[in-house]
Parts: structure tokens; sequence; C-alpha cells
């Protein structure tokens, strides 16, 4: 499954709710479209934009009560439903499990999980107990070769890191 948006808080009375997208396909919440919310299919009765996000009403949820325990969920596609990516882009799980090493070749893990942040995502790379944080900007990540299993950083990323040490 893949996340395309995640359930804010409850909106208004009649079983609406606030949603922060995590795609860049805008109709995933538009009328008729179908998500997986908390493993059961929902089809989108009407939605709106509502900044930040959307405000989503979906079939079947009639009561502010009844939204409230979608609150922090996320609303999923099956895989077999993704769509290709612009040139550069990644889902997340294309990227989690890849081995992360330096443009010199220094090894810093594979990464563990992708934190979503305002500004951009962060990559997450463990090696043992040791993480590293990489935020997922042109800057700092080099390369991401999918078919490889790599992720190649920028150096700078460990000279920062070896500079606080």
């Amino acid at each position: 499954m893949i996340r395309v948006g995640q359930v804010t808080v409850a909106y208004g009375t009649d079983g609406a709710v606030k949603v922060l997208p995590l795609t860049d396909f805008e109709d995933r919440f538009s009328r008729g479209a179908k998500v997986v919310l908390d493993g059961a299919e929902r089809e989108v009765e009407w939605s709106r934009p509502g900044l930040p996000g959307f405000v989503v009403k979906f079939r079947g949820i009639d009561n502010r009560t009844v939204a409230e325990l979608f609150r922090g969920r996320y609303l999923e596609i099956p895989e077999t439903e993704a769509r290709p990516l612009s040139e550069g882009r990644f889902y997340h799980h294309q990227v989690v499990g890849l081995a992360v090493l330096t443009s010199s070749g220094r090894t810093l893990g594979t990464i563990a999980e992708i934190l979503e942040r305002p500004a951009n995502d962060v990559w997450v790379s463990r090696d043992g107990t040791v993480e590293h944080l990489i935020p997922a900007t042109k800057d700092a990540v080099v390369q991401v070769d999918v078919d490889h299993g790599r992720v190649v950083v920028a150096d700078w990323l460990v000279s920062v890191e070896d500079a606080r040490d």
C-alpha cells in the first residue's frame, strides 16, 4: 500500500475530515475517488481545498464522532494503482532499504525510514546504532539508484556531522 494522505482532524459536524496530502496527485481526493482508510475502502463523497490540504467527506462517515476516530490515520492506495513520478521523485517504499554511501565511498548504512517535514523529507540512514539524517534535497542527495539499491549522498553531510563530534 502507498500512503497518499493523512487525516489530521475532524471538520464540521457531518463527518468530513481535514486531509494532509502525501501525493503529487490531488485527484486522489476528488469526488468518486477510492482510498483505503484504516483497512476499509472508502469513496470520496465530496472534497474542497482546505488550507493546508483538503477537506474530504467520505461516504459512510456521517458524523463528527466517527470522523474523529480516524485522526492520524493514513489514506492509502494499492501499489498497483501507483502512477509514474517525474524525474528525481520516488515513492517512499522505493527508497527505504537502499544502501547509503557518500560520494567518496564511505558507507552510512541503509535508509530505515522517511520523516515527512514541511520543507523537505528527511531520510534516516541507520548503521547499527548510528543514525544519519539526510535532507532529501538536490544538494544533499547526489544520486538515487533504485535498480542497484543505493543512494549516494554529498560528502559534506558527514563532514558536518564529524565537525560536531
